[in-house]
C-alpha cells in the first residue's frame, strides 16, 4: 500500500477511536507503575466488528506486523509522563483491528490496568512502532482513553467513558475537574492522582458508560 494512502487510513482510523464519544485525557488513569496483571486476559478476543490481541510479553507472539514493520524481541520505549515500557513491566501491548475495513492497518496500544473502587479499569494510549516521530504523526494529540473491564474465560467486557457525560456535569457546574474544550470535545489535563479521586467517587454512576463491547475469547 503507498505510503500516503496508509497514512489516511491510519490518521482516519484513529480519528474514529480517538475522537467523539470517548472521553479522552492528557494524563493516563493507570501510570505504568501503579499497573496490575490480570489473569486471563491475554488473547485474542473478537466481536464481529472488532479483533483484540492482548498480550504482556512481545516474545510470546514472535512475529507481528504493524503498519509493514516485522517486530521480534525485547522492546522499551517511552510511554509518556516519564514512564517506560518494556516486556517485563505490568503493562499489556494490544493489537486492534477493525474487522469492516480490509484496507486498515493494525493499529498498536499500551495498555494498562488498575483496579479502584474494586473494579479494574483499562487505560489506553496510542503507539505504534512504524510512526515515530514523523509528521503526520506530530498532529496526533497524545491521549489516553479509559474503559471499565471485566473478563473472565469466555468473554472480555469493555465500557468506555463517555465524552458526552462528563461534558454536561462540567457545563452543569456538577464536577470540577481540569480540562480544556476543543472545539465540541472535552480534553481532561488533570493529573492522574486527581483522575483517580474522581472515578472513586463518579466510577459506579452506570451513564457514565457507553454500552458495552463485549468480545468473545478465540481458542485456538
Amino acid at each position: 500500500m503507498k505510503p500516503l494512502l496508509k497514512s489516511i487510513i491510519y490518521l482516519s482510523f484513529i480519528g474514529i477511536l480517538f475522537s467523539g464519544c470517548y472521553l479522552k485525557s492528557v494524563h493516563p488513569l493507570i501510570p505504568v507503575n501503579q499497573a496490575i496483571l490480570v489473569d486471563g486476559i491475554e488473547g485474542r478476543w473478537e466481536t464481529k466488528d472488532q479483533r483484540w490481541t492482548i498480550f504482556n510479553d512481545m516474545n510470546s507472539i514472535p512475529n507481528v506486523s504493524i503498519s509493514g514493520l516485522n517486530v521480534q524481541g525485547e522492546m522499551s520505549f517511552s510511554a509518556g509522563e516519564g514512564d517506560s515500557i518494556d516486556s517485563e513491566d505490568n503493562t499489556y501491548f494490544i493489537l486492534f483491528e477493525d474487522l469492516q475495513d480490509d484496507l486498515s492497518d493494525t493499529v498498536f496500544f499500551i495498555g494498562s490496568i488498575g483496579e479502584l473502587n474494586n473494579q479494574k479499569y483499562l487505560d489506553l494510549s496510542l503507539f505504534d512502532l512504524a510512526r515515530s516521530q514523523t509528521f503526520e504523526n506530530n498532529h496526533l494529540l497524545p491521549v489516553h482513553t479509559f474503559s471499565r473491564l471485566n473478563v473472565n474465560s469466555e468473554e472480555l467486557t469493555l465500557e468506555f467513558f463517555k465524552d458526552s457525560w462528563i461534558k454536561s456535569l462540567i457545563e452543569s457546574n456538577q464536577v470540577r475537574i481540569k480540562y480544556e474544550k476543543l472545539d465540541d470535545d472535552i480534553l481532561i489535563t488533570a493529573s492522574s492522582e486527581e483522575l483517580q479521586k474522581f472515578i472513586e467517587k463518579y466510577g459506579d454512576d452506570n451513564e457514565a458508560y457507553e454500552d458495552p463491547t463485549i468480545l468473545k475469547k478465540q481458542f485456538q
